[in-house]
C-alpha cells in the first residue's frame, strides 16, 4: 500500500489545505495518509507566539488517515542550512530533482504542476494553496471536513440566523494579522474593505441578515461600529470562546460570506452547501499583490487597502 506523508504546518486553515493536497494524491494513487505533527510539536511553537497544534482532530476526515510525529530527512527540510538557500535560488529546480525520490517540497503561493509520483512513498511538505489542488476532491472534502461533535446549544442564536437563506458570515481576521511583521504582509482587510463589502451585499440581497465571527469581538465592536453605520441591520457576534470545530459548522452554515484573506475565512465558504452563495472577497490576497490560486470565478471581488 502506498504511503502518503503530508507535513502539517499552521494553524486549522493551513493544515486543511495540507490534508486536502494529501487527499487529492490519495485519490490518484490510494494508500494510506499520514499526517506528520512534528514541525508543529517541535518547531513551530518555537518560532511563533502562539503555540501550534493539531487541530484537526474534531474533524470526521477520511477513514486512512494516521497521525504521526516524526522529522523529515535533512534533504526534504525546508529550515535546513544546506536547504535553504538552495529553495530560495531555484525553488523549480529543487521541486523537480526531490519529486523524483517522491518528495514534493513547495513552499511558494505560485501553482507548482504535480508530476506523476513512482515512489511508493510520497512526501509533501507545502501549503498547497491553490484550488486546482483540490478541486477534484471538493465532494469527498465537503463530506469529510465535518465536525464529530455536536452542535452547543449556547450557539443557537446563531444556528437560526445562520439557516435563513440570507445570512451573511463576516469573517475579520486580526490576532498575529496586526503583528508588524504580518502587517507588512497581510493586512489588505482594512475597516474600510468590511464597510465596502456590507455595501455591496446589500445590494445583492434583500434583509441581509449578518453573523460576525472573529478572533478579537472586542476590537472589532470598538473600531468597525457596524451597528452604528447600518442600524437598519442586525449584527450578530459569535462567542469567541467555541472550539474551531464548532466555530466552522456555524460559519459553513451560513449562505453567503464577506471574507478576509485568511486560510480559516476560505474554508468556511467553500464548505458551505449552499450552490447559490454570494461570497465577498478582498481584491488582494497580499500587500504587495503577489498571485494567490484561492480565487474562484463567482467570487465579487471589492478593492482592498492597507
Amino acid at each position: 500500500m502506498k504511503e502518503i506523508h503530508t507535513l502539517l504546518t499552521g494553524r486549522l486553515g493551513n493544515q486543511l489545505f495540507q490534508y486536502a493536497f494529501a487527499r487529492n494524491l490519495q485519490k490518484q494513487y490510494g494508500g494510506q495518509i499520514y499526517c506528520d505533527v512534528y514541525e508543529l510539536e517541535h518547531r513551530m511553537s518555537k518560532v511563533a507566539d502562539e503555540k501550534f497544534s493539531y487541530a484537526m482532530g474534531g474533524f470526521k476526515l477520511d477513514a486512512n488517515v494516521i497521525r504521526e510525529d516524526k522529522a523529515f530527512p535533512w534533504y526534504a527540510d525546508f529550515s535546513n542550512l544546506v536547504i535553504k538557500p538552495v529553495k530560495k535560488v531555484m525553488p523549480r529546480k529543487y521541486f523537480e530533482s526531490m519529486a523524483k525520490r517522491g518528495y514534493l517540497m513547495w513552499q511558494r503561493s505560485d501553482y507548482m504542476p504535480i508530476p506523476v509520483l513512482d515512489a511508493e512513498r510520497i512526501f509533501a511538505s507545502g501549503w498547497w494553496q491553490d484550488i486546482r489542488y483540490l478541486q477534484d476532491v471538493q465532494k469527498e472534502l465537503s463530506d469529510e471536513i465535518v465536525p464529530i461533535t455536536r452542535p452547543l446549544m449556547e450557539n443557537k442564536y446563531v444556528y437560526d440566523v445562520a439557516r435563513d437563506k440570507e445570512s451573511v458570515c463576516i469573517s475579520i481576521r486580526c490576532g498575529n494579522y496586526f503583528n508588524p511583521t504580518v502587517k507588512k504582509l497581510l493586512y489588505v482587510c482594512n475597516p474600510q474593505y468590511f464597510h465596502d463589502s456590507i455595501e455591496r451585499i446589500s445590494q445583492m440581497l434583500n434583509h441581509p441578515k449578518f453573523i460576525v465571527f472573529t478572533d478579537d469581538v472586542k476590537w472589532v465592536k470598538e473600531h468597525l461600529k457596524f451597528e452604528d453605520a447600518y442600524p437598519q441591520y442586525e449584527f450578530l457576534y459569535e462567542r469567541g470562546c467555541d472550539t474551531v470545530e464548532e466555530k466552522i459548522r456555524m460559519m459553513t452554515m451560513c449562505n453567503n460570506f464577506i471574507i478576509s484573506n485568511s486560510t480559516f475565512s476560505w474554508w468556511a465558504q467553500f464548505l458551505s452547501k449552499n450552490d447559490n452563495k454570494i461570497v465577498i472577497a478582498p481584491d488582494k490576497w497580499f500587500v504587495d499583490g503577489r498571485k494567490i490560486g484561492l480565487y474562484m470565478d463567482s467570487w465579487t471581488l471589492v478593492p482592498a487597502g492597507c
